[in-house]
């Protein structure tokens, strides 16, 4: 056989040097996933924050309108978001002017529905009224989470307003009231109150549009997700009621 004119004599034959392939198979003593899972990013910090789970009972009809998911769940986000925004973004001065409106309204519509009650004792006595209470058909149970003082205020005034409800009840089923009077009396206390809890949830939508102008609009939502989970019912969820 004619030898190979090119061949290096007594030369062992080798396997060509090549650049080597990239190796999937971890470098041992390392980290198996280092290469392989990416880089976590770290979670934002939550603050632990102290509520109160309030168990409620509320028996009347336009009392329990109030607390229906259309109507007292939004109060309540607004109540407990203008808290945050507050926090988060506001000076001081801001913060005290806020507060102080809030602050008011609540401190108003409590002292108004103080007299009232005590109207309606004196009117219940004078019918010798005092230890007669309706039963009612559909009362219901809530468990509401106090995570900020204006709710827990707030949720204060909707159990007065209950209990004025069935005061009224107790008159109008006693013939001290005529039905037109039943519902007059009625309608314009859940109205009083109503229109508080839209007054809160608007002053948080302007609140929370100058939030976002100042670009602390992802914070806002994250801290309000993070702090207030709302209010269970034991109940199923009904159509909404009509309105009057």
């Amino acid at each position: 056989m004619t030898p190979d004119p090119d061949a290096t004599p007594n030369a062992t034959p080798t396997t060509e040097h090549a650049a080597p392939l990239a190796d999937d198979t971890p470098a041992r003593g390392s980290d198996p996933n280092a290469q392989t899972t990416p880089r976590q990013t770290r979670r934002p910090y939550r603050h632990s924050r102290p509520v109160f789970d309030r168990p409620v009972r509320i028996h009347s009809e336009y009392a329990r309108r109030l607390v229906s998911e259309r109507q007292f769940r939004p109060a309540m986000t607004a109540l407990y978001g203008l808290d945050v925004i507050l926090r988060l973004i506001a000076t001081e001065a801001e913060a005290d002017q806020v507060e102080t409106v809030i602050a008011t309204r609540l401190s108003e519509l409590s002292q108004e529905l103080v007299a009232e009650r005590e109207r309606l004792h004196a009117e219940l006595e004078r019918y010798d009224l005092l230890a007669v209470r309706p039963r009612y058909t559909q009362p219901i149970d809530l468990r509401v989470q106090i995570a900020s003082p204006h709710i827990g205020a707030y949720t204060n005034l909707i159990l007065e307003l209950d209990q004025l409800m069935m005061a009224i009840d107790t008159l109008w089923l006693s013939g001290v009231l005529s039905n037109k009077e039943h519902t007059e009396r009625q309608i314009a206390w859940r109205n009083r109150l109503g229109a508080a809890g839209q007054s809160f949830i608007d002053l948080h939508r302007y609140a929370y549009a100058e939030a976002e102008r100042r670009g602390q609009r992802e914070a806002v939502d994250r801290e309000s997700r993070a702090g207030l989970q709302g209010f269970d019912t034991d109940e199923e969820e009904s159509e909404e009621p009509e309105a009057d």
